[in-house]
């Protein structure tokens, strides 16, 4: 993620390309690259301003050309004024104007970066108040399929090859009165036999779902073991502090549900906390709760505990539990507060913070999440030495 002038956006970086190369692994990269530019915005074509104009750049610009997308040509390596008159000659690549930029240095980039952002598009600003659910996984997880069956209409195009979702919109739908906005990650406009292509750009879009939810719900399929992007995609939404509840698809086709679920806790650490529901979007059964269940994750997320009511919690969970006495000298712990929520944020005053030892503080942390009830909500606990 990047941000310029306000604006943000993803960036991906792929391998360098020679075109018409019969290397297996130059093959890989331009396949890689043809990905790229169908779910790209804008593409930056860069050239060596040292070497000079090459055949691969002729063929390189030409791919971008037939892509269709807007695209910038970028001169590396003009680090100084001698060389910058040097830049005019990529001009016959008919990409327009070639920006001299120093890569090393960081001279030049804010006019290309002002370019760029200038075709970007801008974000339509809401027009309801609504929940965030964004539903993200691996391809042909049955993402689609749920998002339709929540709908109750057939939204995306739907096939049992993946990637053959089309793109992305929101859709708002309502439960009891709220409203919601489904958030859902679309495969890749075009088909991919390489699964590692196609899974790395599913994750990237993943990442931009994450990024704009309150609640996350990573699909996974119940007949495979939890795989290490599932886990990857889970922490991400975990760590930025986001509603996570995990749908566990497929039911409809005998799921192990303790086997699976032992294979998750043992890959997740935070993975007791999350929400799970067990779901098929083939059949229906459990899509129901979805629904549901995020509306509560929301409403956890942004509880608010009051000072006398998080301090009769500190003071019996140390009663409960006596805190150590790290060398010899006994922990004590004064007050606690909540600072912030979404999700919810508390600040633990005590002697001696940096001695508090791992074990404690996942005490503290359990009790805690125990007192309020919280699932599916990461919960921040913080420890700061009370100044006298």
């Amino acid at each position: 993620m990047a941000n310029w002038t306000g604006h943000d956006f993803y960036v991906v970086d792929t391998g360098g390309l020679v075109p018409g190369s019969e290397d297996a692994v130059q093959a890989a990269v331009e396949r890689q690259v043809h990905l790229a530019l169908a779910e790209a915005d804008a593409v930056i074509l860069v050239v060596d301003g040292v070497a000079g104009l090459h055949p691969f750049d002729s063929a390189a610009a030409d791919i971008v050309r037939r892509s269709g997308t807007p695209a910038f040509l970028a001169v590396n390596k003009i680090d100084n004024l001698a060389r910058e008159a040097g830049a005019a000659e990529f001009f016959s690549l008919g990409l327009g104007y070639p920006y001299p930029v120093s890569a090393l240095h960081g001279t030049g980039s804010g006019d290309l970066l002002d370019a760029v952002v200038s075709v970007l598009p801008v974000a339509e600003q809401e027009e309801v108040e609504a929940l965030a659910l964004a539903v993200v996984g691996r391809p042909n997880v049955g993402k689609s399929s749920l998002v339709n069956r929540i709908c109750g209409y057939e939204r995306n195009v739907v096939a049992p090859t993946p990637g053959t979702t089309r793109d992305a919109t929101d859709t708002i739908v309502s439960w009891n009165g709220h409203d919601f906005r489904l958030v859902d990650t679309a495969g890749l406009r075009r088909r991919s036999r390489q699964m590692d292509d196609l899974e790395y750009y599913s994750t990237l879009r993943s990442w931009r779902s994450v990024d704009r939810a309150d609640v996350v719900m990573v699909l996974v399929d119940g007949t495979e073991p939890p795989s290490q992007q599932d886990i990857r995609i889970a922490s991400r939404a975990w760590d930025q502090g986001k509603g996570l509840m995990l749908g566990v698809n497929k039911i409809d086709l005998e799921v192990d549900r303790k086997a699976w679920l032992e294979g998750f806790l043992e890959k997740f650490h935070a993975g007791r906390w999350v929400q799970l529901l067990y779901l098929s979007a083939l059949t229906g059964a459990g899509v129901g709760r979805v629904l549901p269940t995020a509306w509560r994750i929301a409403l956890d997320r942004d509880v608010r505990i009051s000072t006398p009511d998080v301090n009769e919690w500190l003071k019996k969970a140390t009663s409960d539990v006596q805190p150590p006495s790290p060398g010899g000298r006994p922990l004590r712990f004064y007050y606690a507060t909540q600072t912030g929520s979404r999700p919810p944020k508390l600040l633990i005053f005590c002697n001696r913070p940096e001695d508090i030892p791992e074990n404690y503080r996942r005490y503290l942390d359990n009790s805690l999440r125990d007192r309020l009830g919280l699932r599916g909500v990461p919960l921040s606990v913080s420890f700061r030495k009370r100044e006298h």
